[in-house]
């Protein structure tokens, strides 16, 4: 299993901008991914996080997730994200923590199934962002996976 430190190392490496923006993954497991971002580089002019932020820390734990499964299963694909609804609840006042929703093992199934068969798969990951312990947004993500050949 990927640790949180060779994920981090991996975003900040491939995706400059989620060290810029001082996301850490704090976990990753079947079950989900946590990550964090300060508020102090995400802010906004009203001192709150920038909505830009939180949607990019959701986009960026729904890929974890799914990067994630794959390293699991040792299937070299590359993921990006074709689509992204983030639903805004309240302002983030303090610094942010998204926790992805378990990805059901029928959809990472047919997800596998797809990439291995068609070469290229889809898949929907949903992620809450809370900010002082308050639910202040929901991402989801439809996120594809093509195949490599190695």
């Amino acid at each position: 299993m990927p640790t949180a430190e060779e994920i981090n190392q991996h975003l900040h490496q491939q995706i400059p901008m989620t060290r810029q923006m001082g996301i850490l993954v704090q976990s990753f497991s079947t079950e989900g991914v946590i990550a964090t971002a300060p508020l102090e580089v995400n802010i906004n002019h009203q001192q709150s996080v920038f909505g830009g932020s939180i949607a990019a820390l959701g986009i960026v734990t729904g890929f974890v997730a799914i990067w994630g499964n794959l390293k699991l299963r040792a299937i070299p694909a590359e993921l990006v994200i074709q689509h992204s609804e983030t639903d805004f609840s309240k302002p983030g006042l303090g610094d942010m923590e998204a926790r992805s929703r378990k990805i059901s093992d029928t959809a990472l199934k047919s997800f596998t199934t797809s990439l291995a068969s068609a070469g290229r798969a889809r898949i929907l990951v949903t992620s809450d962002i809370f900010s002082g312990g308050k639910l202040i947004a929901s991402n989801t993500g439809t996120f594809v996976a093509i195949a490599k050949k190695e």
